[in-house]
């Protein structure tokens, strides 16, 4: 069924460690403020916003190489959040260029005469940091879909907080190894007993506190590409509200629980009961062994076997992956 896969989405997934390397162009980069923020405020939505639940992971994972101690925030909605003030740094992230909703957050932010930095493939918002002499790192292959961009973005992130100071210039070097580390082929062959088990399901994903980041990407992945429901929560908080709902099974769900070893062992403990409560309830229900040496490749080993659950997922189903045409719709409606 690959044959379905038109923009070669299989390929992207195999090269994804590559973008942690990738020579990223930095313009305008003598315009950057050599001074202190109290905060910093990520603009963007969708694909273009996912980066700062990374840093949230890595930091709750005290992963210090990739730690910043500046207050990191995501804003995903037009204009600006309320506490954004002259000592906020304000990053506008737009794959395309073109997203409504962070370029208002821009033209905000140049109406409040606050510092701003960005990261782009192009279209509009690549103009008007241009014209304004914005510091920002382009971002270079506009035909990945952001959700497969990560790798991208994470490195256009750290490039840009080692330039204002948040980051030693070794956190680069971080990276470089990460994506040495991290083998998509050889976890391809771990998905591959998941897909029949998945194929007509809506698939639940938990994991712990530390990381709800990455059942979260993971649900958007089942979302776009696989162009199914999917749905996350995290221990412990589940265990106070949302397994109560499980006691009477009326839908296709079936659950997959991120085991970390590096969890608290109590949390290793609440998963392993609830999935046989799950289990007596009849759910389906699957541990996943998150693997890897360290919070930023096992991060990038959860990430990229949630890329290949949902691609398979695709296949199974006879869908391309990529477009995202209800998206597209959406916006087109909205330029009326």
């Amino acid at each position: 069924m690959e044959g379905v896969d038109k923009s070669n989405l299989k390929k992207i997934i195999i090269n994804s460690p590559g973008q942690l390397k990738a020579n990223l162009e930095f313009f305008n980069q003598l315009s950057i403020a050599r001074r202190q923020f109290n905060k910093i405020i990520l603009c963007g939505v969708g694909g273009s916003s996912i980066t700062v639940n990374l840093f949230h992971y890595l930091e709750l994972n005290r992963y210090l190489p990739l730690t910043i101690t500046t207050p990191l925030y995501p804003h995903h909605d037009y204009d600006l959040p309320p506490d954004a003030d002259a000592n906020s740094l304000i990053i506008c992230a737009s794959y395309s260029g073109n997203t409504e909703e962070t370029i208002s957050s821009y033209k905000k932010a140049r109406e409040l005469g606050l510092e701003i930095a960005g990261l782009t493939c192009g279209g509009q918002l690549a103009d008007l940091f241009q014209q304004n002499k914005i510091p920002w790192i382009k971002i270079p292959d506009k035909t990945i879909p952001p959700r497969h961009g990560l790798g991208y973005q994470m490195a256009a992130l750290v490039k840009l907080f080692i330039a204002y100071g948040f980051l030693l210039h070794t956190a680069q070097d971080s990276l470089n190894e990460a994506a040495d580390k991290i083998q998509p082929i050889e976890i391809e062959k771990e998905v591959e007993p998941l897909i029949q088990k998945l194929f007509n399901k809506i698939p639940i994903v938990y994991s712990s506190q530390n990381n709800a980041a990455l059942a979260k990407i993971i649900k958007i992945k089942f979302n776009e590409d696989a162009k199914i429901p999917s749905f996350f929560n995290y221990f412990p908080e589940l265990n106070h509200n949302e397994m109560t709902g499980w006691e009477k099974p009326v839908g296709p769900f079936h659950f997959l629980l991120l085991a970390d070893d590096d969890d608290h062992i109590r949390t290793k403990k609440r998963m392993s009961i609830t999935a046989e409560l799950l289990k007596k309830f009849g759910w389906n229900c699957e541990l996943i062994k998150i693997k890897s040496n360290n919070p930023l490749e096992k991060m990038f080993w959860s990430l990229t076997f949630g890329d290949w659950l949902a691609y398979k997922l695709a296949m199974a189903y006879g869908i391309d992956p990529t477009p995202v045409n209800l998206v597209e719709e959406l916006k087109a409606q909205m330029k009326d």
